[in-house]
């Protein structure tokens, strides 16, 4: 799952925005964050749609390709991240726990 959390918005009386698709949860955010962040959900998983495939079980290497595709630097980053991550450290997105995966792709070391 795609989780994406919106952190600019500080207005306190803003209305809370949570949008819950099959592949992600988006919540939070400036109605423009939000917004941007539904379309770039959207594209995603209209790619994943025509491939016939789910985000689980698309490899880092192949979300890379797919952020490319879509436009979405900022998962393009997070994918390249990941994959290289696994890489350098011998492990297949298989293998990786949750936490190992949500770690990489913030970039933490352990």
């Amino acid at each position: 799952m795609l989780l994406g959390l919106g952190l600019d918005d500080s207005d306190s009386d803003a209305p809370r925005r949570i949008i819950n698709g099959e592949q992600c949860l988006i919540v939070g955010g400036s109605e423009q964050a939000h917004a941007e962040t539904l379309e770039m959900v959207l594209r995603l998983e209209a790619e994943l749609e025509r491939r016939g495939q789910a985000l689980g079980e698309v490899s880092p290497a192949d979300l890379v390709d797919i952020a490319w595709r879509i436009d979405s630097p900022e998962l393009h980053r997070v994918a390249l991240r990941l994959h290289f991550e696994l890489r350098r450290r011998g492990l297949s997105f298989h293998e990786a726990t949750p936490e190992q995966l949500t770690e990489l792709s913030l970039g933490e070391e352990p």
